[in-house]
Order: C-alpha cells, then structure tokens, then sequence
C-alpha cells in the first residue's frame, strides 16, 4: 500500500520546513510549493493525496486554489490561517475545504487533523479491487473486466485504467498518467504517448471509441473516469 502524498502550500520557508519533518516524520510523502501558481500546477502533475494549502499565498491565493481544486477533483484540502475571523474560515469551507486549522498550532495536532481527513477521504486504504459501473479493476491478480468479460490489456493499459479507475470521479493530468504508467519524470513527448495509449485503451474497454462514455477528455488537463455514482449503464455490457 503505498503511502499518502501531501501537498504543502507554504511559503514561509522556516514553516514549510516544520510543517515538511511533522509529516515525514508520520510517514507520508511530502511535495511542496511557495506559491499558489505551483501549488495550482503540482496538483495537476502530481495528483496528490490531500492538500495543506496557507491562506496567504503569493500570486494565487489558498481560498483561490480552494475553489479552483474543488471544481474538478475530490482532492481532501485543509486550509492554514493566521487569521480567526469566522468569516475567512466559513468562505473557506463554504468553497469545500474539509477542514482549517489557525497558526499558531501544535504539530500534533495538524498531524491528528491531517489523520481524520485521510481517513473520511478513504485515502490509505488498501483498494485490492476498484469497480466502476461494469468494469472491475483487480490490482493484486493484475486483472480487470467489464461486466465479467476479462479485458486483454498490456502492462501499460492496465496502469493506465487503474490510475482512472482509483480516481474515478476526478480529473487525471496527462503528466499524472505518465508518471504512473511509464514512470517518466521527463515529460518530452509525453503528452501524446499518453494520447495514444489513451485511444488504444479505448478499443478495448469502450462501446464505440469514437463516442467515449468510460474514459472522457478533460480540456487541457488529461482524463477523467465517472464516479461510481456516475457511471450509468453505459458499461454494463462487454464489447
């Protein structure tokens, strides 16, 4: 199972820096930005697993990347402030924050926080199998299925559907899938490797492939797979 993977969004170094060793130190992976403009493009590269996002960020705003990350993915955010006034931490989880905690703080208690929302969000959960609609992803027999048909799938394609399928309901960057499948960190050409990987995967898992109804674009982002909730019946007979 691998570890969660956090999002810092700090731009005080001495804090990042504190705020870095209290989540290493509980095991989780760390990724970083100094500004909101980073913060913005690493969750769309990296697709990490929650976000610690500092309110007073320079060039974009936490309440800003808030609202920008809640449009299309369920990314678990928690927002620092130094500010206690009710109104900034209402519009911050009016915009969908799952939670807030005010500078100053014990790290302890950011670590028990950052604990409850993983844990609500399912994130650390060992997902053997993934089922959206029809389709069935099966990542310890390294199988996958629609409506019971098993699905012929390279190595690469499979990594491909399981990435979509265990964030079904959120939007996959090109760069995301790219890391995951072939991992690759540099992303030359990358984009349409994974374009083309993306249309071979559709001949296999999609009714008509010229009308995508499993694996949809996202503009100038990457790919998207329906949230369970979603997913209709569009899936529910193999090709």
């Amino acid at each position: 199972m691998d570890k969660a993977r956090i999002l810092i969004a700090e731009d005080e170094p001495q804090m990042m820096g504190i705020l870095a060793f209290a989540l290493e130190s509980e095991g989780w992976a760390v990724l970083t930005a100094y500004d909101g403009q980073q913060a913005l493009d690493k969750v769309v590269a990296e697709l990490p697993d929650l976000l610690l996002l500092d309110v007073m960020l320079p060039r974009v705003d936490g309440l800003e990347i808030c609202r920008r990350v809640r449009e299309s993915t369920t990314i678990p955010v928690i927002l620092l402030t130094a500010k206690r006034e009710e109104e900034d931490i209402i519009r911050g989880l009016e915009l969908g924050a799952d939670d807030y905690i005010t500078k100053p703080f014990r790290p302890r208690e950011l670590v028990l926080r950052i604990q409850a929302v993983l844990r609500r969000s399912g994130v650390g959960k060992a997902q053997a199998i993934v089922e959206v609609g029809a389709l069935r992803v099966d990542g310890l027999r390294y199988q996958a299925t629609l409506a019971g048909a098993p699905l012929e799938l390279t190595a690469t394609e499979f990594r491909l559907l399981s990435c979509l399928a265990a964030n079904a309901g959120r939007a996959v960057s090109w760069q995301a899938l790219l890391k995951h499948a072939w991992g690759l960190e540099n992303w030359e050409g990358g984009k349409e490797m994974v374009k083309t990987a993306i249309y071979r995967l559709r001949q296999k898992v999609e009714r008509d492939p010229n009308d995508p109804r499993l694996i949809l674009n996202v503009r100038s982002v990457g790919y998207t797979m329906p949230s369970p909730e979603e997913s209709g019946d569009q899936t529910a007979t193999p090709l």
